[in-house]
């Protein structure tokens, strides 16, 4: 029951795409806008694109709120600076995120409070959803790398290794997606990368693009789809189309052993 909210969410979202505006496009628009003013240092500009944006009726993602956070905190702004904090503690950021913080008026209050924003979390997100996906994302990571190396001869693989792992990854993805349905921060919660102590996109999109350089198109027809439920930046769509191995993307069979024969069985 705790965790039924924010699924219905979702699914109102998802199943009713075609009868509303997709608004996540105007979002990431006045997002990228208010991003661009961060990296110029108007910060002004940059609060009122970020308010903008999230008075648009979608999920705020984590990776805006980090940057909105950033720029509370260059204009002195208290009260929005906890407010963005405690949006991004709400949705999984732990506490050590909060560390260059400390010296603020905000923060012993925050951090006082923080127990039930991490309550809140965890009563309205899917970590276990969360931890597959990432699962998911360091496999489709390490394989790729692990290819990069095959094909730059600094070591072998055989095309039967090369088409394993490029199934796994296609099968893991689809059977993650029968059970949970696609990855999105709604339900996943914000994704904190504690190496780099930063808040950072899930890598749904580079999951996306190596499976479609791997030969499958998958969701072709549900990439705009996505893009309204916020799993995919609006930028994406155009991305994808671009998108092709060195096969012709009739699967990860043909596909590999084009590379095969590419960068192996014509020298």
């Amino acid at each position: 029951m705790t965790k039924i909210l924010p699924i219905l969410t979702f699914l109102f979202l998802t199943f009713n795409l075609s009868g509303q505006n997709c608004e996540y496009i105007e979002y990431n628009r006045l997002t990228d806008l208010a991003k661009s003013d961060c990296r110029k240092q108007d910060f002004k500009n940059a609060r009122k694109n970020f308010e903008l944006a999230f008075e648009q009726n979608v999920f705020p993602l984590g990776h805006d709120l980090s940057y909105a956070l950033f720029a509370a905190d260059k204009l002195k702004d208290d009260q929005w600076a906890r407010q963005i904090a405690e949006k991004l503690a709400k949705g999984g950021i732990p506490l050590r995120y909060f560390g260059k913080f400390k010296k603020k008026k905000w923060y012993r209050e925050f951090e006082s409070d923080f127990q039930k924003y991490d309550e809140h979390f965890m009563k309205n997100f899917d970590l276990e959803m969360q931890n597959a996906f990432l699962d998911i994302s360091k496999f489709d990571n390490d394989f790729v790398n692990k290819y990069h190396r095959w094909r730059e001869r600094k070591i072998e693989l055989s095309i039967q290794e090369l088409i394993d792992g490029a199934k796994k990854i296609l099968t893991d993805f689809q059977n993650f997606n029968v059970e949970y349905g696609f990855p999105n921060e709604l339900k996943m919660g914000y994704n904190y990368v504690r190496q780099k102590n930063r808040i950072e996109p899930f890598k749904v999109n580079v999951l996306l693009i190596h499976i479609y350089q791997m030969g499958t198109r998958l969701f072709k027809d549900k990439i705009h789809s996505f893009v309204c439920i916020g799993s995919l930046h609006t930028s994406f769509e155009k991305t994808i189309e671009r998108i092709q191995g060195f096969g012709d993307s009739t699967g990860i069979e043909q596909e590999m052993k084009a590379r095969f024969e590419k960068f192996r069985e014509t020298e």
